[in-house]
């Protein structure tokens, strides 16, 4: 499944940055969503995929780094790719770049953090990254109010809210599909 967000209508030829990123969506027992709160911006677990890296190894490896547990491919499913045309996206170094960011999403079971083995960045650990499991019905809630003065934080939560409806959505699809199979 693939999403598109070009709310500006760019085209390929007006993009001036791309990046290709992985997340997570690791669910715990509960039905509770871990979720990464960075520099007071709420994320899925994740992040760049490296260049010459495939995206199946990018979330085994991000997913190792945040988390200090380690995946393999049969624990991840592939759920699906969100590409975000972004027109005039605030850089941190005060720049406006057309950037167009492809993010791949999968689905795994949650496992317990394992801050021993976990390697942070030292960014991270200094904007005071933290992980926690939150209900969807809470997460909705704390991404709509999640107020700060990062000018990237509008997209971020827009993308955020996209996919978890799209995961409401298919999980809704699996139940009605159970109850009709009984």
């Amino acid at each position: 499944m693939e999403i598109v967000i070009n709310e500006d209508n760019l085209k390929l030829n007006e993009i001036e940055e791309y990046s290709s990123k992985v997340r997570a969506i690791l669910v715990d027992d509960n039905d509770k969503i871990l979720i990464a709160n960075y520099g007071n911006v709420i994320l899925l677990p994740g992040g760049k995929v490296d260049d010459g890296e495939t995206i199946s190894r990018a979330i085994i490896r991000e997913l190792s780094e945040e988390l200090g547990q380690v995946y393999n491919s049969e624990e991840l499913d592939f759920y699906m790719t969100l590409n975000y045309y972004q027109k005039n996206y605030p850089k941190r170094d005060g720049m406006f770049k057309n950037r167009l960011v492809q993010t791949h999403y999968f689905i795994g079971s949650y496992k317990e953090i394992n801050k021993d083995f976990q390697k942070l960045t030292e960014k991270e650990g200094k904007d005071n990254f933290r992980l926690e499991l939150v209900s969807l019905e809470n997460l909705e809630n704390m991404i709509l109010n999640n107020k700060n003065d990062n000018p990237r934080n509008i997209y971020f939560k827009k993308e955020l809210l996209i996919i978890l409806d799209s995961y409401k959505n298919l999980n809704e699809s699996i139940s009605v599909k159970k109850l009709e199979l009984k």
